[in-house]
Formats: C-alpha cells, sequence, structure tokens
C-alpha cells in the first residue's frame, strides 16, 4: 500500500503531500501538520512487512522501528534530525521528523567535486557536537557518512539524519549488532557480529567523512585494509592543499585498531585543533572465540589467454550531431546496423551505424520521456529498445516503427540502467509463481511470452520486468545506494549491478539470491560488464580505475591503473573478449588488453565528459557518447 497524495493520518493531524522516496525496507513522505508546516514520515514498506520471508520477523521490524524513533527523540540538537511524533497507522509504526530543506553532503560534494578545508571542518564540529550528545545517551549512530548529513537550504548548517542502525553500547563491551555498514566509512570492527563497541566506531566514520569531504575520494574499505594489510592512502595525496594538522588527524582517526584511535569524539575534534598529542592505547576486550582471519591474497584463474596485442590504432570517422544536450547512453544493436542514443534532451535517437544516417528520434510529442533518458538497451533479437529515464519510467519502443509499446513506472525512483536478458525466460520455472521479496518470478506458463528486462534506479534495488506485459516481476534489494549499472551473462542465469555503494552484487536470476559482493573500489561503481564467455566480470569507478573479477570466485584478478585521470564512466568488452573499452570524465576512450591489463591506445576527440562506450558485433568499430553533446564513431584502420 502507499499513502496518496491529500490522505490524512493520525486522525487528519497530517495530511499526505508526496511520496520522497523509499529504501530496503522504509518509505518516507512528504506532508503537513496542523499548522501546515511541511515534515516528512517515515514507515515500513507494507509488502516487506508481509513477504514470507520477512513475515515472521514482523513484529521485530515494527519493534526496531519504534526504537530508532525513540533513540531520535531523546537526541535533542541543532544539528540532529528532530522527532515531532510518533504514531500508528493501522499496522504500521509511523514517526514524523522536521523537513530539512537542502541537499545532502553526498549530492553536494558530487556536484562540486571536493570542498574547500574551512568549509568541510564546519560540518564536521557541527556533526562532531551532535554526536556527543548521542554517546551521551548510550548510542552509536554506525552510519556517519556523507549522504546522511543534509545541509540546510541557505544556511551553513549541517544536520545529521537516519538512525536506522542506530545501537546502544557500553563501552569496551562485546556486545551482538546487526552486521551493517557502507564501504569506506565503517572501521573494520563493524564487520564482526561480535565486538567491543565505543564512541571510536563513530570517530573512525566521522574521521573517513571528512576524507572524502576534502579529497572527493570515498576510502579504501577498512575490511580490505586489514586483510591485506594496506595502509591507508594520505588526503595529501588527493589534495595537497590540505594541512598537515588536518591530514594527521584523519589519519588517526582512521586507524584500524580502535585502540589507536581517539577514544571519543571531543578527542578526535581536539585533534583538528592542532592538539595532535600521543594518543595513547586503550585496552580493549577482543573476542577468545573470533580470532582475526587473514586470507591469502587472491590467486589467477586459470582461463584461456588471448595472444597479446601490444598496439592498435583506431580513428574517429564519424561525428554525429542532432541532439541538443549531452549524449548519456549509446548502444549497438546486435546486428550491427543501428545505433541507440539517450540523451539529457529527453529524447532517444536512432542512427544507421554504417553511414551516420539519423533514423529517427523518439520521444518527441507526447509520447516522450519528460526528464534525461540515462539507459538505453535493444532486445536481443533487434526489435524493441527500451529506454531508462529520470522521470522514473522505462518505456518500449517498436525499432521498426519507432512506436511507443508500453510505459513502465518504476514507483517514484529514477531509472538509470536497463539490460535485456540474452535469452528468453528460463523453461524450468516451478508451475507456481514464487516470490522474491515480495514481487512475482516467472512460472513456467509465462515461457514463451517475450524477453525479461532489469533496471536499477535511485531508489537502490534490481527490477525485473515481463516485456510482453510491462509487468514488474521481481526486485531484488541489496544495495545501499542507487544502482547505476546492470548487466547480464551472456547465458542469462546471473546479473551484475554496480552501485553507489561502491560494490557490485551478483544475481542469480531464476531466484533472485544474491550469490556474492565485490568489493574493492573506492568510489561509485558506474559500470559492469560481462565478458563473451561470461568467466570475468569488469567494472569501471569513479575512483578512475578499471578492475577485473572472476565471476565464479568473486576474486579480483586485476586493477587497470595509471590510465584514466577522472571518472570511469563506462566499459565494454570487445566480442572477441580480447579488449575492453572504458569511457572516463577525462573526456577519452582507451582500449586494454585484458590479459595483460595493459593500455593499448588512447582514442582523443570528444571536448567534454565521454559517459558510455559500446562495440560493434564485429568488433571493428567501437561508439561512444559524451556530455559535448555528440556521437563518435571509432574505427580500426
Amino acid at each position: 500500500m502507499v499513502w496518496n497524495p491529500g490522505q490524512a493520518l493520525f486522525g487528519g493531524r497530517y495530511i499526505i503531500e508526496r511520496k520522497l522516496g523509499e529504501g530496503g525496507i522504509g518509505i518516507t513522505y512528504l506532508a503537513r501538520n496542523e499548522r501546515h508546516e511541511l515534515r516528512v514520515i517515515k514507515t515500513l514498506r507494507e509488502d516487506i512487512l508481509n513477504h514470507a520471508t520477512w513475515k515472521p520477523h514482523q513484529t521485530k521490524l515494527k519493534q526496531d522501528f519504534r526504537d530508532e524513533a525513540v533513540r531520535l527523540a531523546v537526541c535533542r540538537h541543532p544539528h540532529i534530525v528532530q522527532i515531532e511524533n510518533i504514531f500508528d497507522e493501522g499496522n504500521l509504526p509511523c514517526m514524523v521528523m522536521e523537513y530539512i530543506e537542502g541537499e545532502d553532503l553526498g549530492n553536494r560534494l558530487r556536484r562540486m567535486g571536493v570542498l574547500s578545508e574551512i568549509e568541510a571542518l564546519l560540518y564536521i564540529r557541527q556533526i562532531g557536537d551532535a554526536l556527543k550528545v548521542i554517546h551521551s545517551k548510550g548510542l552509536l549512530h554506525r552510519d556517519i557518512k556523507p549522504r546522511n548529513i543534509m545541509i540546510r537550504a541557505g544556511k551553513s548548517e549541517a544536520v545529521l539524519i537516519d538512525f536506522g542502525i542506530a545501537r546502544e553500547f557500553i563501552p569496551n563491551v562485546i556486545q551482538r549488532h546487526t552486521v551493517y555498514r557502507t564501504p569506506g566509512f565503517a572501521p573494520p570492527e563493524q564487520y564482526e557480529l561480535e565486538a567491543p563497541r565505543g564512541e571510536y566506531i563513530d570517530v573512525y566514520a566521522l574521521a573517513a567523512t571528512l576524507y572524502s569531504l576534502i579529497t572527493g575520494i570515498i576510502p579504501r574499505n577498512a575490511d580490505d585494509r586489514r586483510r591485506g594489510n594496506i595502509l591507508l592512502d594520505s588526503p595529501k595525496d588527493y589534495n595537497p592543499n590540505i594541512s598537515d594538522t588536518v591530514n594527521q588527524a584523519i589519519i588517526r582517526g582512521m586507524e584500524l585498531q580502535p585502540n589507536l584511535r581517539p577514544q571519543s569524539i571531543q578527542e578526535w575534534l581536539d585533534l583538528l585543533d592542532g592538539e595532535v598529542g600521543e594518543v595513547r592505547p586503550t585496552k580493549v576486550i577482543t573476542p577468545d572465540a573470533s580470532p582475526t582471519t587473514y586470507h591469502s591474497p587472491p590467486r589467477t584463474p586459470q582461463f584461456p589467454i588471448p595472444p597479446v596485442v601490444t598496439s592498435q590504432k583506431w580513428q574517429c570517422v564519424r561525428t554525429l550531431r542532432g541532439h541538443a544536450s549531452m549524449v548519456l547512453a549509446v548502444t549497438v544493436s546486435l546486428d550491427g546496423q543501428t545505433i541507440a542514443s539517450g540523451s539529457n534532451d529527453n529524447t532517444i535517437k536512432l542512427w544507421q551505424l554504417e553511414t551516420g544516417k539519423l533514423l529517427r528520434t523518439l520521444g518527441r510529442w507526447f509520447s516522450g520521456h519528460s526528464n534525461i533518458v540515462h539507459a538505453v538497451a535493444f532486445s536481443p533479437d533487434g526489435e524493441l529498445l527500451a529506454s531508462g529515464s529520470w522521470d522514473e519510467t522505462i518505456k518500449l519502443w517498436q525499432v521498426s516503427s519507432g512506436k511507443e509499446i508500453h510505459t513502465l513506472t518504476n514507483d517514484g525512483s529514477w531509472i538509470n540502467s536497463v539490460a535485456f536478458s540474452p535469452i528468453p525466460p528460463n523453461p524450468y520455472y516451478p508451475e507456481k509463481e514464487t516470490y522474491v521479496r515480495g514481487f512475482p518470478l516467472l512460472s513456467k506458463a509465462s515461457v514463451g511470452l517475450g524477453w525479461i528486462l532489469a533496471s536499477g534506479g535511485a531508489d537502490c534495488s534490481v527490477k525485473l520486468w515481463r516485456v510482453s506485459t510491462g509487468v514488474k516481476i521481481s526486485t531484488f534489494i541489496g544495495h545501499s545506494d542507487p544502482v547505476w549499472s546492470l548487466a547480464f551473462s551472456p547465458d542469462g542465469q546471473l546479473l551484475a549491478s554496480g552501485s553507489a555503494d561502491c560494490t557490485i552484487k551478483l544475481w542469480q536470476v531464476n531466484t533472485g539470491q544474491e550469490i556474492r559482493t565485490f568489493t574493492g573500489h573506492s568510489f561509485f561503481v558506474n559500470s559492469v560488464a560481462f565478458s563473451p564467455d561470461g568467466q570475468l566480470l569488469a567494472s569501471g569507478s569513479a575512483d578512475c580505475t578499471i578492475k577485473l573479477w572472476q565471476v565464479n570466485t568473486g576474486q579480483e584478478i586485476r586493477t587497470f591503473t595509471g590510465g584514466h585521470s577522472d571518472e570511469v564512466w563506462s566499459v565494454a568488452f570487445s566480442p572477441n573478449g580480447q579488449l575492453l573499452a572504458s569511457g572516463s570524465w577525462d573526456k577519452t576512450i582507451k582500449i586494454w588488453q585484458i590479459n595483460t591489463g595493459n593500455e593499448i591506445c588512447t582514442l582523443s576527440g570528444h571536448s567534454n565528459y565521454v559517459r558510455s562506450v559500446a562495440f560493434s558485433p564485429d568488433g571493428q568499430t567501437i561508439v561512444s557518447g559524451s556530455d559535448d553533446d555528440t556521437i563518435k564513431i571509432w574505427r580500426q584502420g
């Protein structure tokens, strides 16, 4: 159930204005109180509460939700989001919070690149003061990160939000807490089910948040640092303008050993003011039954090694102009005849690959998208095109006629990525419909009805849709930040998703089961791609790197570094699996040798960010889309 605009709650005390968004188990609404003041109402998703997996835990979910509201209510501070009310509407617990007009620091950072040290310290000190109040109430926040800090519009005031995983603690006493963390911001002890708890957990996250604000980089995953005995990259390596005092304070706050960190927020804030005395180790109780486990380095997988390519010559043979704004997505049909492009001008265009001729524009007049077209994908038979937009819809188009077939609505969430399954539905689905977290998967009777489409969006989930009917058939929940990219394995059995939470997840399509999570990137994962044989997965990230992974083990094979100088936004395998193309905000496309990781050549010509790259089926052509409003066609010569 979704509450509609105008709906009255709590005996008419609150009137719903609109839905703001939803996450894994929660949903938020904008509402007005009796004084006509804007408020945010947060509740639980009813489909999650009633899902077979969660139903046995329904009572605990509701109680945990109420506990979060109570924890918030006792923490009164100008830099902590304030609770106005707690009530039940039917069987759903609700909390009413102040509405903070403004933007979160994650969006601010993405928009500005980095913050000045002065501005960052202002916000960090404000949140530090808020945390002192939280800790004095015997609570830990446990999820401090830029996205959980709001900046009030028109003011230099930071407000800490989202107490969903806050927990009580007794200093240095071993406690069992839910294992939840945001990679890059969570300390290593948050990766353990049972560990001592103290203010030093939030010290680490606050220091990591400052690290990110003044470098534009998400720090390396703490668990990876611990297992690999890897030193933290100094913030000054990324921003030489950082003062020595702040640089040292961040490093001290992000020590892997809890007893080497400042033991309180105030101790750490003192370091920011230049009081960088020796931090004496404090005895911390560690569980005898949980010794630290070290894993041996991953072994290089055994897969066929293609011949080494030492160099290649590619040249731009054609530049396509026609879009009125940035070209965010390009793809090539499997017959190699047609290019599709999606743009910030809200349209999709179809072009002839061989000649560059514009065939038609989709999305004009009344049938088009009303916002950015962020993703496009051809169906394997080339008859359909899917487009995903920030207007919160997916549109399905008939390629031959340009007619719109379906509009799929994504319930208030931007669409960042779409992908067709490469094969028709599996004929071995059970007779009865099965459910994954509240949504039915395909039944055996559905076979033959057409293709399956996957979408990823700002609601942090992956959704599957039945193309023939436009019906949503399943939702995969697991990411903690927006999903930016999707790719099906060549056999259609697996689906990979890359997210702003810095991870890649691998899902079993038939069951919706999360098979594994790939961690290692330190910033958003913008693009994922399977090799033609399905053995390898490539990922491109805002941390300026490309990583290659072994699919069946999850092991990282290599990292392509030293190439791009800015965010990597797109990666694509050549059809023979020997090469990888990458497009970057450094305005270039690079071609890499898969089995060596060597950079073969750089394609320059775009005058702005390269958002998307795609190979033609014969591997002789690369198509790229850019923020310079053009599409370029590159051929080997």
